[in-house]
This record gives structure tokens, C-alpha cells and sequence, in this order.
């Protein structure tokens, strides 16, 4: 039975339901939240949207407004036009390299065909997922989805293609004199969510961490890059990154600057990596583990993140690890396991930079590259 966009608006409304939905440029998923009572409903509902919801001409053109409304939203954030460019100049000519929220042609072009085509595509039982969390039993579930995702039915089995992936160090800056503070961010090519080496890298960027210049600290902050950047007012707020796809990942640090201390940043962000490359201490390393592990559990706080958490695992590793069996991995890396990946992956290697706005202080190219190594006798 086809639903109208309206009568799922309704019942939503009225089965006190939460609705999410969040599109990456490897998933896509949507996400119900309600008391235990309307659970049943969850899984109703959410079989509804991906093969019987219907939209109108007038719907349809209400959506496509709000999008270009967050596509303005979207191109006036620095913080995301700055991780866009990354991923473009990163992952040139890859799937990797277009933005989630894509060209405002493809808005206009939208249409219902383009819906149907895509659902009849990719909306396929191989294709799909899905996880529960909280108070509801598995067997409860299982019932559930059987009668509402019966109508379901595969076609054929293709394989998912997303093309090759391809790492390339380059830069993209975007000079704009107008802005207060320029956006920078830089990154090396790291393995993705499925490499053994996963776990490693994080506590390897939790090393570095974050820092924002409301924190304070001076020299009590624990992160060596926190201590220079309050000390020395090098930035106003910096943050480490670790976004990690199915096979390949962006490592990095993204920070706000003033336009005179963005070369001195940048010695500081890189002297950091050296120092994780080679000397290193294994209370430095202890520290990032306590980190990390507080990371991973504000990561599946809540159903809805739980509930991420368990798709992306079974999605990428097609397994499933609770919070205990990765706390005792995290708590089994040492100061020589960082010191050996931050050597592969970050020693000598070329990085991507993208920035924006008064970006006349950030080193040249060849210099932050140069940065990569130290030569020492």
C-alpha cells in the first residue's frame, strides 16, 4: 500500500517518532527512534519510506527548495567547504572526490523517474540493513521485518562498484582577504575502516587531539600541539581527524588561524608527526589510549548512534565487536605499534592541504612537504 508523504508526517507525529536521515558518500541510512511501545511501528515505518512512500509534484518541489537552502548553508560553512576540498583534491577523479551535497544542477533536475531509478537500484534486499538497540527482543524484531519487508524482492545480485580509489598529494586553496581567520586542514592517506591498523591510527590522532582557545590550559593541556597553540596563541582552535572509509582514510588536523601564524602552525602540526614518527613515549601513548577509548564510547551513546555503529561494522567488516572487545584491543597498543604506522603512513609521505580565506601566511607546497622528514645525523 502506497503511503503519501502526508499520512507519514501524521503518523510520525502521532506515534511520538523521531526520523533521521544521513547520506555519506559511501551510505545512506535512515534511522527511527520512538518508546519501546511503537517499535513495531519503527520498522513499519521505515519499510514504508524505501518502497512505498510516495511524493507529490508539489512535495517534490517543497524538497528542492529546502535543499538549495542547505546547499547555501552548506557553501557558507567554512569547516565543510574545507573537508569538500580536501576529499577533491585528495581523491582526484575518484567517486571519493564529490561532495555529498553535489551541483546545483542535479537539484533542478530531480524528478520522480530519478527517485524511482535510484530506489529499484539500490534499495534491494543484498543491498540493505538493518539494526535494532534498546529494549526490544531480536526474535520481536525478526517477526516484524518479515511482514513488512516481504514485498521486497532481488532482481539480481550485482556487486556494488564504486570505482577505484586513488590518493594524491596536492593542495587546493581558496584566498578570500574578507574572512577574519583562515580555515586550513591537512591530511596524509590512511587505511580504512576494515584495516587492522584502524585502531592504531586513532590513538594515534588522539595524540594530537583537539583544542579550541575557550579550553585555557597553558602548559596543563596534555597534548604537546595543545601547549604550543595555547602558549603561543598559534591558532583559535584546532581539531585532529580521522575519517576513515571503506578501504582508504583521511588522517589529519583541521584548524583556524590568524593569517600571521599560519607557517608556524604548520611547523608545529608537522614537528608533532615527527615526533609520533620517532620518539615517542609510551605515557604519550597511554594517554591517546585513555582518549580513544572515551572516543569510541561517546561514539555509540544513544540508540541512534548505537545503532550506527552496528551498520557500519557489519557494512564494512560484515562482523560485529561490543565496546569491551575494543577497549582490550586499544588497551594492547603501544608506543611502538604508533611509532611503526605513524612511519608508514605519515614519515616522508605527501600530503593534501585545502584552506580558505587569508591564506597569504600558509607555507608553499613544497615546503609543508618538505616538512614530512627530518634529516638528523
Amino acid at each position: 500500500m502506497v503511503i503519501s508523504n502526508k499520512d507519514l508526517q501524521e503518523t510520525v507525529y502521532n506515534r511520538c517518532i523521531k526520523i533521521r536521515s544521513n547520506t555519506t558518500r559511501e551510505y545512506q541510512m535512515f534511522s527511527a527512534v520512538s518508546p519501546i511501545e511503537n517499535a513495531s511501528r519503527n520498522v513499519e515505518i521505515l519499510s514504508k519510506m524505501i518502497s512505498d512512500l510516495d511524493f507529490d509534484d508539489a512535495d517534490l518541489q517543497l524538497q528542492k527548495k529546502n535543499i538549495c537552502f542547505e546547499a547555501v548553508d552548506y557553501d557558507n560553512n567554512p569547516k565543510k567547504v574545507v573537508f569538500d576540498y580536501l576529499h577533491q583534491t585528495a581523491f582526484q577523479g575518484t567517486p571519493l572526490a564529490q561532495s555529498v551535497m553535489g551541483p546545483t544542477k542535479n537539484i533542478l533536475e530531480f524528478d520522480k523517474n530519478i527517485i524511482s531509478n535510484f530506489k529499484s537500484e539500490n534499495y534491494q534486499p543484498h543491498r540493505l540493513f538493518l539494526a535494532v538497540s534498546g529494549g526490544v527482543s531480536h526474535a520481536t524484531m525478526m517477526d516484524e521485518v518479515r511482514r513488512n519487508f516481504h514485498c521486497l524482492r532481488n532482481t539480481e545480485c550485482k556487486e556494488c562498484y564504486i570505482g577505484a580509489q586513488r590518493f594524491t598529494g596536492s593542495q587546493i586553496i581558496s584566498r578570500d582577504d574578507c574572512m577574519p581567520y583562515a580555515h586550513v586542514g591537512i591530511a596524509i592517506e590512511a587505511p580504512g575502516y576494515n584495516s587492522p591498523e584502524y585502531l592504531t591510527l586513532l590513538v594515534a590522532s588522539s595524540l594530537t587531539d583537539s583544542w579550541d582557545r575557550t579550553q585555557g590550559g597553558t602548559i596543563c593541556n596534555g597534548s604537546p600541539l595543545a601547549r604550543a597553540a595555547s602558549t603561543s596563541l598559534l591558532c583559535e582552535k584546532f581539531e585532529s581527524f580521522y575519517i576513515a572509509y571503506h578501504d582508504v582514510g583521511l588522517w589529519g588536523i583541521y584548524f583556524v588561524g590568524d593569517r600571521l601564524c599560519l607557517d608556524d602552525m604548520v611547523s608545529n602540526i608537522q614537528d608533532q608527526w615527527m615526533q609520533m614518527c620517532t620518539t615517542i613515549v609510551q605515557s604519550d601513548a597511554q594517554r591517546a589510549v585513555n582518549l580513544a577509548k572515551l572516543k569510541l564510547a561517546k561514539k555509540i551513546n544513544g540508540v541512534a548512534n548505537s545503532c550506527r555503529d552496528i551498520g557500519l561494522q557489519l557494512l564494512y567488516k560484515s562482523e560485529l565487536k561490543n565496546l569491551s572487545e575494543l577497549y582490550c584491543e586499544l588497551s594492547n597498543v603501544t608506543d611502538k605499534m604508533i611509532k611503526d604506522v605513524a612511519f608508514n603512513y605519515i614519515y616522508n609521505k605527501c600530503p593534501v592541504v585545502a584552506a580558505i580565506g587569508p591564506t597569504e601566511g600558509l607555507p608553499d607546497y613544497n615546503r609543508i612537504r618538505s616538512g614530512m622528514y627530518w634529516l638528523r645525523l
